[in-house]
């Protein structure tokens, strides 16, 4: 993946935190905050450094905020919070941010944040806190993959039980992490 507008562009490594085709999914947007009625609650992928001294550089996660293009209003200005954590959930790097930032859009959108660069060796975690402020782009399928949802404690598969049905639906949340 290249990133960058001009000629001298870096090229950097896109890690996913699923092997799914996400263009070929059952797209969805789900919001930890309007499930769950916490703030507290993110949306987190594990991903593997692909080798040592992996330099995390950005995040890319499709969200949306919402915006409505009918009546051409802007929803209201509220944070989003990004976190990076290692293999036993220390936290790295933690940045909040209003979430027509990165994903004021008519629809769900890619948006990318970038990151002072770090060194990552082994497993680490991108944590999406969506506060209702803009609802993760995910993929309901038959496995979570490495999606879960996180408390700020512990690592929960992200399954959730529909009400009506009783199914359990699984979701991998659309999080990119980006590095060289």
């Amino acid at each position: 993946c290249a990133s960058g507008a001009d000629s001298t562009q870096e090229q950097l490594k896109t890690l996913t935190g699923s092997n799914l085709n996400f263009s070929e999914t059952n797209f969805t947007l789900f919001s930890s905050f309007d499930v769950f009625g916490s703030l507290d609650i993110g949306e987190a992928v594990k991903f593997t450094a692909p080798s040592s001294g992996f330099n995390l550089q950005k995040v890319r996660i499709v969200a949306w905020s919402g915006f409505n293009e009918t009546t051409q209003t802007y929803p209201a200005e509220r944070n989003i919070m990004l976190e990076i954590r290692d293999e036993d959930l220390n936290l790295l790097y933690k940045f909040a941010d209003g979430q027509n930032n990165y994903f004021l859009s008519t629809k769900p959108i890619l948006g990318e944040i970038e990151i002072p660069e770090m060194e990552i060796t082994g497993d680490f975690y991108v944590v999406f806190y969506d506060r209702g402020a803009a609802p993760i782009g995910a993929v309901e399928g038959t496995d979570s993959g490495n999606s879960y949802l996180f408390d700020g404690a512990d690592l929960i598969p992200a399954e959730l039980i529909n009400q009506d049905t009783n199914e359990t639906i699984r979701y991998n949340w659309m999080i990119e992490a980006l590095g060289e």
